[in-house]
C-alpha cells in the first residue's frame, strides 16, 4: 500500500516510544516549533524525569538551535494505544535487540494510521533486517539520533521500499526543528558515522594482525593525532573481544566478500583462547586479577534514574552495586569508613515539585537503611558534605532555599542560611542552593546558587560555617558573593586553598570543571568575579554534576548526568574517561583503599 502523507501535520502528534536518556532528548527537539509530542513509557518515574528534563531545557534549546521557535506541548502516556492515535510519525527508541525491534515494528504497523510514518532509531540494523513483520514497508525508515541537544545530527535512512516522500518530509521537518540532517541514500549497516568508525576499528585490527604495529603503538598515535581519550584497543578490551567479534561478524555477513578476514580471525583466535579483555584479565593488554574494591582506591557514586549507589575502582576494572531500589532521586553521597562508624549517607531529592526530600544512611553492606532526616524537614536536598571532625552532615536544599546541617544520626537539625523566604523567591532559581564545600581550616563554607538551566545567572557564595551569634539565617551579615554570572554552577569541592566546581551550563564556560585560588586574604575584596576561561581547567563533559578530589593521588573525579565518570589531574590535565554512557550519574565521593 503506497504511503499517503497527511494533507497537514497540524494537530498531529510526534510520538516517541521510550522516555530514557535518548528518548526524552528526541522529544525535546521536536517540541521546538509549538507542536505536540507524545512521550510513551511504561515506567512512570521515567516519564516524570523526562518531563522535568524537557521543561528545564526547552527554552534554552530553542534559543540556541531554533530561531523563531516556540515551545510545544508535551503529553506523557503509559498506554501506547492512546498515544499513537492520529500520529504523523512514531519513533521507537528501544534497546538494540533485533527480535524486540522486529516484534515491536510489526505490532505498530498493524495498528498505526495509514498516513503515519514508522521510524526506528536503530544504528545497528537496517530496515530490511527489521521489517520481517511489517506489511507496509514503504512507511518504515531509520532515523538515527545521537545525543541532542549537544549532538544534533540525525541520519535518515530509507529501506528499499521506503516512499521518497517520507525522506523529503523528514529532511525538511528535522531541519526546521534544529537538527542537522544527513541523508543516508541507501541502506548501510551502521549508517554513516558508525560504519566509518567500524572501519577505523577494523583497520586498527588489520594493522596489528599483519604485524605492522602493536596495540600500544596504534593507540598511542590515535591519541596523539586525533586527541582521543582512549585508544581503539583499550576500548575493544573494555567492550569485550567476544562482543567485538560478533559485531565484526555481522558486518561481514551483510557485506560478503567486501571485508578482509584478518581482523575477525585475530579476534576469533583470542576469543577461542579465552582472551576477552578486561573481563577475563587479558586482552590486547594485560589486566591484573581483580582484588576487592576496598583494597583499591575507589569512587562511590549515584545513579539517579536507576536508583543505585555504586562503587568502582579508579582503574575502572571492578565495580559493584552497594544499594539499589532507591526511588527518590538520590543526589549527594558521602561515606564514613571510620572504625565503628561505617555508614553510607545520601540525600534524596524526592518527588518532583513535592518538596519531600530526605536523608538516609545505611551500613556499608547496604543493610539497615534508615531515614535520619524525614520528608518535610528538608525539601530538595542536593550535594552532601561530611565533616568527621565535628561529626556533622551539611547539605544544600534547592527548592527549600536553605543550607542545613545535622549530626550523623539526624539530630540537632538546623538551618544555617536562607536564600528564599517568600513563594516568589522560592520560584526564582537564582535562590536555589545546590553545591556545598567546607574549608574547615578557616571556618568557611562555599555554596552555589545555580540560577535557571544554562541561564548565566549562577553565583557562588561563602560565609562562616558557624553563623554569627544572634544572626538571622535569612539576613546573615557575613555572606559574600565570590562569583556571579556563571552559566549553571552545580557541585563544589575545596582543597588546599583552591575551590573547584562543576558547571552544567552551555559552552564556552559551561559543561566544565573550574578552579579558583581562594586562599588570598584579599580575595573577597572588590566586585565578584564573572565567568572566565582562566577558571576552566577541563571541559567537554556531558551535563557535568558531581566531583570529588583525591588529595594524595592529586586527582579529580567528575560524574556527568549522561552516565560517564572522568578523572583529571588537579590542574585539569590528562582528562580520561573511566566509565562511559553507563547511566545517569549525580553525586560522587572518593575513598582510598583500606590499609592493612
Amino acid at each position: 500500500m503506497p504511503y499517503k502523507p497527511p494533507s497537514s501535520l497540524a494537530g498531529k502528534p510526534f510520538v516517541v516510544l521510550g522516555a530514557g536518556t535518548l528518548g526524552r532528548r528526541i522529544a525535546l527537539m521536536w517540541l521546538t516549533q509549538g507542536e505536540t509530542v507524545h512521550l510513551v513509557d511504561l515506567n512512570e518515574k521515567a516519564l516524570a524525569d523526562a518531563s522535568h528534563y524537557i521543561s528545564e531545557n526547552l527554552q534554552d534549546v530553542i534559543s540556541a538551535h531554533v530561531p523563531n521557535g516556540r515551545p510545544g506541548a508535551l503529553k506523557i502516556f503509559q498506554d501506547r494505544s492512546e498515544a499513537i492515535k492520529n500520529a504523523w510519525i512514531v519513533v521507537e527508541v528501544v534497546p538494540e535487540i533485533l527480535p524486540l525491534k522486529i516484534s515491536l515494528l510489526g505490532e505498530l504497523d498493524a495498528v498505526l494510521p495509514d498516513d503515519c510514518i514508522l521510524a526506528s532509531n536503530s544504528s545497528s540494523y537496517t530496515g530490511s533486517e527489521m521489517f520481517e513483520r511489517v506489511k507496509n514497508k514503504e512507511r518504515l525508515v531509520n532515523t538515527h539520533y545521537y545525543m541532542p541537544p549537544q549532538m544534533i545530527p540525525i541520519e535518515i535512512m530509507p529501506n528499499p521500499y521506503t516512499d521518497p516522500v517520507i525522506v523529503e518530509l523528514l529532511l525538511k521537518e528535522s531541519a526546521r526543528h534544529g537538527l542537522r540532517t544527513y541523508h543516508v541514500r541507501k541502506e548501510s549497516v551502521g549508517l554513516i558515522f558508525n560504519r566509518i568508525w567500524a572501519a577505523i576499528k577494523r583497520e586498527a585490527l588489520y594493522v596489528v594482525a599483519q604485524g605492522v604495529a602493536g596495540p600500544t603503538e596504534v593507540d598511542g598515535i590515535m591519541k596523539d593525532v586525533l586527541g582521543m581519550n582512549q585508544g581503539v584497543f583499550e576500548m575493544l578490551d573494555g567492550v569485550g573481544l567476544d562482543v567485538a567479534l560478533d559485531i565484526e561478524t555481522h558486518y561481514a555477513n551483510v557485506r560478503p566478500g567486501q571485508i578482509p578476514p584478518e581482523p575477525a580471525a585475530l579476534l576469533k583466535s583470542m576469543v577461542d583462547e579465552g582472551t576477552l579483555g578486561i573481563k577475563s584479565g587479558k586482552g590486547f593488554y594485560n589486566h591484573p586479577p581483580h582484588v576487592p574494591i576496598v583494597a583499591k582506591d575507589h569512587i562511590v557514586f549515584l545513579d539517579a534514574i536507576k536508583g543505585e549507589i555504586r562503587s568502582l575502582s579508579v582503574d575502572g576494572r571492578e565495580g559493584k552495586t552497594l544499594i539499589s531500589g532507591l526511588t527518590s532521586l538520590p543526589d549527594g553521597v558521602q561515606i564514613d569508613e571510620r572504625s565503628g562508624k561505617g555508614h553510607i549517607y545520601w540525600t534524596n531529592m524526592g518527588s518532583l515539585g513535592a518538596k519531600d526530600g530526605f536523608l538516609n544512611r545505611a551500613n556499608m553492606d547496604g543493610s539497615e537503611v534508615t531515614c535520619i532526616v524525614p520528608p518535610g524537614a528538608t525539601h530538595t536536598p542536593k550535594q552532601l558534605v561530611l565533616d568527621t571532625q565535628s561529626e556533622y552532615l551539611y547539605w544544600c536544599d534547592r527548592e527549600g532555599g536553605k543550607i542545613q546541617r545535622c549530626k550523623l544520626d539526624g539530630s540537632q537539625l538546623e538551618t544555617l542560611y536562607i536564600s528564599a523566604s517568600t513563594p516568589e523567591q522560592h520560584k526564582d532559581q537564582r535562590t536555589w542552593c545546590v553545591g556545598i564545600a567546607l574549608d574547615t581550616k578557616h571556618g568557611l563554607m562555599y555554596w552555589t546558587q545555580k540560577g535557571g538551566s544554562k541561564g548565566w545567572k549562577g553565583q557562588i557564595f561563602r560565609a562562616n560555617i558557624n553563623p554569627p551569634a544572634g544572626s538571622d539565617p535569612a539576613d546573615r551579615p557575613d555572606v559574600e558573593i565570590v562569583f556571579e554570572g556563571l552559566p549553571e554552577p552545580i557541585d563544589l569541592d575545596y582543597h588546599d586553598g583552591y575551590l573547584y566546581w562543576t558547571d552544567r551550563g552551555d559552552p564556552p564556560f559551561g559543561n566544565s570543571l573550574n578552579r579558583a585560588d581562594v586562599s588570598a586574604e584579599s580575595f573577597s575584596a572588590g566586585k565578584p568575579r564573572g565567568p572566565s576561561k582562566d577558571l576552566i581547567i577541563a571541559e567537554r563533559f556531558h551535563e557535568t554534576i558531581g566531583l570529588a578530589i583525591d588529595p594524595m593521588g592529586k586527582n579529580i573525579y567528575v560524574a556527568d548526568l549522561l552516565g560517564s565518570l572522568w578523572v583529571t589531574d588537579l590542574d585539569g590535565g590528562h582528562k580520561t574517561a573511566i566509565l562511559r554512557d553507563a547511566g545517569n550519574f549525580t553525586g560522587i565521593t572518593f575513598h582510598p583503599a583500606k590499609s592493612g
